[in-house]
């Protein structure tokens, strides 16, 4: 297992094994996360807004009785501008469904989803740069005469104080919609 300051521990992948992994694209760039990270790809519904303003957190939606927060990957990765998203901004923006060990889910909002696809580890090479927005880029796959596709892990998208804030807003909208409910009613 792997651990790191801001982080929780992690287990390295299997170096000798292949890897499924979701290829999906924020602005020009690909990247790819295992599909042990993403439950579903999902088409973006109407999203609620969260008790603060943050530009890469759009809002949340219901999933069942679970609120799950989204996150803008484009604004928080830095490749767009933070801007209020309307409901048409979402319409062929689709989100993928991940489970998160402090929010239950979180949901990433990516500007498409390319292929699902079977990558041997030799193809994953590891990168000379930055690893990114919370440690959580990890190698990148050669895709041939395409672009690369750099390698996502979910566990370093949130730092784990991040993932706290973000778990105490879920907390804190959950305790605004009680005041609203009437005689156990809930919100919709």
């Amino acid at each position: 297992m792997l651990s790191g300051p801001d982080g929780p521990a992690r287990r390295p992948p299997d170096p000798t094994g292949p890897r499924v992994m979701i290829v999906f694209g924020i602005g020009t760039r690909l990247y790819a996360l295992p599909v042990g990270d993403v439950q579903e790809c999902v088409p973006a519904p109407a999203l609620s807004p969260l008790p603060v303003e943050l530009p890469h957190l759009p809002g949340w939606f219901w999933l069942g009785d679970a609120r799950v927060p989204v996150i803008d990957l484009a604004v928080l990765m830095g490749v767009r501008p933070a801007v209020p998203l309307r409901a048409s901004d979402l319409l062929y923006r689709p989100l993928l469904l991940c489970r998160d060990p402090a929010l239950r889910w979180v949901a990433l909002l990516v500007d498409r989803v390319v292929d699902v696809m079977e990558v041997g580890c030799d193809t994953i090479m590891p990168i000379d740069i930055d690893r990114g927005v919370g440690d959580c880029i990890v190698g990148e796959i050669r895709r041939g005469h395409e672009p690369p596709a750099f390698v996502m892990e979910m566990v370093g998208v949130l730092r784990q104080g991040e993932r706290l804030r973000l778990a105490a807003l879920m907390s804190q909208e959950e305790r605004r919609a009680a005041l609203w409910t009437v005689d156990g009613a809930g919100d919709v």
